[in-house]
């Protein structure tokens, strides 16, 4: 092993060694960190972060930003210096040891021992501290020395000197010097990487400014983060009374994730779906490029010209040389860049800025503790809530930071949600957000107050999305002790019947009643809300169709029940259709029954070919059943020869039997003439009858 103390030489030989302007040097412009003043933390996965303070003169900003944070800061970094530039923004490669180390003439490992490191700086003149020995430097190469303590391992370095090759013990050695400045500043400069890249997973984005005197300077950038929740506790009113008050109270939970604390910093929260999106701008792109062979000289054979046939015309040649025009780059300033950036952070700036502070106008719940209210505002897109006042938050760890305390109207109900429960209604709030704000969505947890220093818990529901003066229904447990039963009715009407080039079309009205019974609790009246689905073309119809209410799904009718009585609410929907089908194929019992169920509502000259129809249809249909009998006939004979057939394999033809068999075969084929001869009468006279009747309803139009 190498002693520690060895270690200590090349690290001693890199202080000695003075600063020659080698290429690998920093520059000396002065670094400054910004302080976070600002976090706009959103749901849409991304937070905004700003830093403020001042610089002076040519400064550089210094930003450290987690590995996989740097796509985002790339892509919406902005600066705002007023009286300044952007000279640019720099920062190491995605592997920016890998790449340091390439133009190294060591390897990031060999600095992990001064063995490997002097392997790797072969040829390199050194200079020892034994008999002064000065040189190119060979190799180290270990040896095994046996001692009353057991074996251990040295290692000797060889020397090549003017006066031939020396060696030394390296553990021996008290002083070990580059003599090459250039080596020496390759050292420094590879450990100063390491350094600086010690913590792997971040990156220091460093942002050059040019300008004079003292300035006030902040920058601004988006970041992946985890989306801040919402957490409402909500006090359930006593009764259901119109200007009954809920208590609400908004918390909202969020994550620091920076790696860095956050002192006294002015947190806002923005809620909505902003269109957001990823990129990799921190990889390394590469576009592929044909191979291109190198050319062998060879024997030349040039193609003979066989002339030209058909010259271009003269402003295609003036196009293709005197006419064509230089393209140039135009320049743009660096402060016309930073107005640029100035516009875009002020327009973002503005509906922030513009947000003033309010305190809370509500009165304080008597069990809940006062909180002091986050400015509400909306944008065209989103929610904001901006705190008051600022905040500490150490890196991990996560705040919790009450942003609303509300009494909104809400009034209590028991909603019938029959997909949900089929016999019990749910116990329910509907409350209204009379705020200056929508309401994000988020978990609820309800409390009910029993006395004013007493509270229960009755239940968890999830707050939907409330817009400002807009209500939602809040359902948070099962009323097991309200009782609902429904009952399905279907009824079908037939209406106005048309009669148009040979199909008959009939209005009919289709109509589905569902009856709820509600039964109250003995002790308790009940203010029920029933959720009747809605379906697509059908209304609902009577004294409802003003009353209800319409969701996107469904009508809301409210009932009012008394205590241990008993309540019948039914509800029709009406759907209007038509029914067609042809006269020709119509059954005349069909067309009966239509005009029963119209009665006298019917156009005479409507009735009157129907019945027309209705008795050619009545004539063609004799013969349709003469023709079902007759083909029922003619397949029972066919069916019986082929049983004689069959029989007739196994006998002698000659016999009685067979004899016997042969004489039925012959009466069978008489009958089947006979047969077909009426099968065709009947089917000639139905053929001309379907004509006939086909020719009278195609010139109906009734």
């Amino acid at each position: 092993m190498i002693q520690s103390s060895l270690k200590s030489c090349l690290v001693a030989a890199l202080i000695s060694t003075s600063s020659l302007g080698f290429g690998f040097a920093h520059s000396a412009q002065a670094e400054t960190t910004l302080p976070l003043k600002n976090v706009v933390a959103t749901t849409s996965g991304l937070a905004l972060y700003e830093h403020k303070g001042e610089v002076t003169g040519n400064d550089t900003l210094k930003l450290s930003v987690r590995l996989d944070g740097v796509d985002d800061v790339l892509k919406s970094l902005i600066v705002l210096d007023s009286k300044g530039q952007i000279g640019g923004v720099s920062l190491p490669g995605r592997s920016p040891l890998s790449q340091l180390f390439r133009d190294l003439p060591f390897e990031r490992g060999d600095l992990n021992s001064l063995v490997g490191l002097l392997n790797a700086l072969r040829g390199a003149e050194v200079q020892l501290d034994t008999d002064n020995i000065r040189g190119q430097l060979m190799n180290v190469s270990a040896e095994n020395e046996r001692t009353r303590d057991g074996v251990i391992t040295r290692h000797r370095l060889s020397v090549l000197t003017k006066d031939g090759i020396k060696t030394a013990v390296i553990e021996d050695l008290g002083h070990l010097k580059f003599t090459d400045p250039e080596v020496n500043e390759q050292l420094k400069y590879g450990l100063e990487a390491l350094f600086d890249n010690r913590i792997q997973d971040r990156r220091n984005v460093e942002i050059t400014l040019k300008g004079e005197g003292k300035r006030d300077v902040s920058m601004a950038y988006i970041q992946e983060a985890p989306l801040w929740k919402s957490a409402y506790r909500l006090v359930v009113p006593k009764d259901s009374s119109t200007d009954a008050k809920a208590i609400v109270q908004g918390w909202a939970v969020l994550e620091n994730t920076t790696g860095q604390d956050w002192d006294d910093v002015h947190v806002t929260l923005m809620s909505g779906s902003p269109v957001t999106y990823h990129q990799a701008l921190y990889e390394s792109y590469h576009v592929s490029r044909p191979e291109l062979p190198v050319k062998i000289m060879d024997r030349v054979m040039p193609r003979t010209d066989s002339g030209v046939i058909e010259y271009a015309e003269e402003d295609g040649a003036m196009n293709n040389f005197g006419g064509m025009k230089e393209a140039r780059l135009e320049k743009k300033s660096f402060n016309g860049l930073g107005a640029a950036r100035s516009m875009v952070m002020a327009d973002m700036a503005a509906p922030m800025e513009s947000m003033e502070m309010m305190a809370s106008s509500m009165p304080a719940a008597p069990m809940l503790a006062q909180t002091v209210n986050a400015a509400a505002s909306e944008t065209a897109s989103q929610m904001v809530f901006k705190f008051p006042y600022t905040v500490d938050l150490k890196a991990g760890h996560s705040l919790m930071l009450p942003y609303a305390q509300l009494n909104l109207p809400a009034e209590r109900l028991y909603v019938y949600q029959p997909e949900t429960n089929g016999t019990h209604p749910l116990a329910s709030v509907l409350v209204k957000n009379t705020s200056d704000s929508a309401l994000p969505p988020g978990i609820l947890t309800l409390y009910d107050r029993e006395t004013q220093s007493n509270i229960l818990h009755v239940g968890d529901a999830e707050m939907p999305l409330i817009p400002k003066g807009e209500d939602r229904l809040i359902n948070f447990a099962l009323d097991t002790n309200t009782k609902i039963d429904r009952q399905e009715e279907g009824d079908r009407t037939l209406g106005l019947i048309k009669l148009n080039r040979g199909v008959l079309t009939q209005e009919v009205v289709y109509e589905n009643t569902t009856t709820y019974t509600i039964k109250a609790p003995a002790e308790e009246s009940r203010l029920v809300m029933i959720e009747h689905p809605r379906r697509g073309g059908w209304d609902i119809i009577g004294d409802l169709a003003e009353k209800a209410d319409k969701t996107l799904t469904h009508y809301r009718i409210k009932v009012d029940v008394k205590a241990g009585e008993s309540k019948k609410l039914p509800v029709t929907l009406r759907n209007k259709g038509q029914e067609s089908i042809s006269l020709v194929s119509i059954h005349p019992d069909d067309i009966a029954q239509r005009l029963r169920i119209v009665g006298k509502d019917i156009d005479p000259k409507v009735k009157d070919a129907l019945e027309k129809v209705a008795t050619m249809r009545q004539d063609m249909a004799k013969d349709e059943m003469a023709l079902n009998q007759l083909r029922q006939e003619r397949n029972r004979i066919t069916q019986d020869q082929n049983r004689i057939r069959e029989n007739l394999r196994t006998v002698s033809q000659n016999s009685a039997i067979g004899k016997r068999y042969l004489d039925n075969l012959d009466k069978q084929e008489t009958q089947l003439e006979g047969l077909l001869d009426q099968e065709e009468k009947h089917q000639e006279s139905l053929n001309k009858k379907r004509e006939e009747l086909s020719a009278y309803v195609n010139g109906l139009k009734l």
